[in-house]
């Protein structure tokens, strides 16, 4: 088996329950971390097999001890992290309703931590130290204080090794947004410091939404973006739905950031929007780009009139929008505007009024909040379009640690 993150595990399959050559089995393989599938039920209970494959530092399940852990998974969260953590790195033997019956404690476990209970986090903390090698039981454990602290314990009082640094994977904040009921910014910025799009759009945010805006708020000075494509909704056929101006939400799996008559789409790339962008003549006069842009730092603007086209660009500051009229003034032909290159606090970006995008220019890291307010301005005009509505919804603090270790490293 093979994970994105490079992680590996060999998978051993037993055609037929036999104590004693899975027993050799463990002896003869010398492949790190492997993993003993037995595709049959076990027959009988050997105490030779528990010390045997934690000697060999191993995990066995059976088919039934597999499937009784899968039906819990639809209905519990914590067994959906805990079923990926073994395939990864579990330790022991699993049989029957072991591996069922783990997840219960675990539950168990942190549900007590929830209600900062000693004995929760220690029954969680045991159950996770005897199943799970070092670095998945790194991850629950993490997980485990991260509830501590949502539910607002602190933590020289969590009774487990308080760690600092690092991030969660996306099943760890799929369960803090399920289950964790605090408006407390600190923490949402805590264990979001290197949440990705790509984590974002793995959340439901349907059910959780408050929870989910809640952790996207909170490191809007970390959460970066490559692309956004904006389309007008002069109907707002959503807005009856949202309890504020602006929303953040999923379209077509991608994550969108919704207000009254329009929507954003963002991605981490350009090619993943590529089907979205509508490809149509959104040009505009000069004097309505103009107005648009007069919030805008603007670099370069791109004019066409007839069938020529003029670039205009100041490579030390901002463009004189005085000289830009004056431009196209020059021309015979009535003049749009076509493309800008515009700055911002964490890079340039490139708005193509045709295509109804912005995207980041060369290897620049792009703030998704700088992409979103840089770009939607230069696509629509007032009063689509609310713009210092805009810039508070989007308004975030630079990290004083920021490229600091963060809370939760693991992928």
């Amino acid at each position: 088996m093979k994970w994105p993150d490079r992680t590996e595990r060999p998978v051993y399959l037993r055609l037929s329950y036999d104590a004693g050559a899975l027993l050799e089995d463990f002896a003869l393989i010398d492949a790190p971390n492997p993993l003993f599938f037995g595709l049959t039920p076990e027959q009988t209970v050997d105490g030779r097999l528990e010390p045997a494959v934690r000697e060999a530092d191993a995990m066995f399940v059976e088919s039934d001890a597999l499937e009784h852990l899968i039906d819990r998974r639809g209905k519990d969260l914590t067994a959906e992290m805990l079923s990926n953590a073994l395939a990864q790195g579990g330790r022991g033997s699993f049989v029957g309703h072991q591996a069922a019956r783990l997840s219960e404690e675990l539950a168990a476990g942190f549900a007590g931590t929830a209600e900062l209970s000693i004995h929760g986090v220690t029954t969680a903390l045991s159950a996770i130290d005897r199943s799970l090698a070092t670095p998945q039981a790194y991850r629950l454990e993490r997980v485990l204080q991260a509830v501590w602290e949502g539910s607002n314990g602190r933590l020289d009082l969590f009774p487990g090794t308080v760690d600092t640094s690092g991030k969660l994977n996306a099943e760890a904040l799929e369960y803090l947004v399920a289950y964790m009921n605090t408006d407390d910014g600190g923490f949402w910025r805590r264990v979001g410091r290197a949440v990705t799009i790509a984590d974002l759009e793995q959340l439901d945010f349907e059910k959780h939404r408050r929870n989910v805006e809640r952790l996207i708020s909170a490191n809007l000075d970390v959460l970066t973006a490559r692309a956004a494509c904006v389309f007008p909704d002069p109907l707002g056929l959503e807005r009856a739905e949202r309890e504020s101006d602006f929303q953040w939400g999923l379209r077509d799996g991608h994550l969108s950031f919704a207000a009254a008559k329009w929507f954003a789409v963002v991605a981490e790339s350009k090619k993943e929007l590529e089907q979205l962008a509508p490809r149509q003549s959104n040009r505009v006069s000069v004097g309505s780009f103009v107005v648009r842009s007069a919030k805008s730092d603007l670099i370069e603007v791109t004019l066409h009139s007839g069938d020529e086209t003029f670039k205009l660009r100041h490579d030390e500051g901002q463009i004189d929008t005085e000289r830009l009229v004056g431009v196209a003034q020059q021309f015979v032909t009535p003049s749009k505007v076509t493309q800008a290159l515009a700055s911002s606090p964490s890079g340039r970006i490139s708005v193509d009024l045709d295509a109804m995008t912005g995207t980041g220019v060369t290897k620049s890291i792009i703030r998704l909040a700088d992409l979103i307010r840089a770009t939607a301005p230069l696509l629509l005009d007032e009063p689509d379009l609310d713009g210092e509505a805009l810039s508070e919804a989007l308004e975030y603090d630079v990290s004083e640690d920021e490229g600091q270790p963060t809370l939760f490293n693991v992928d």
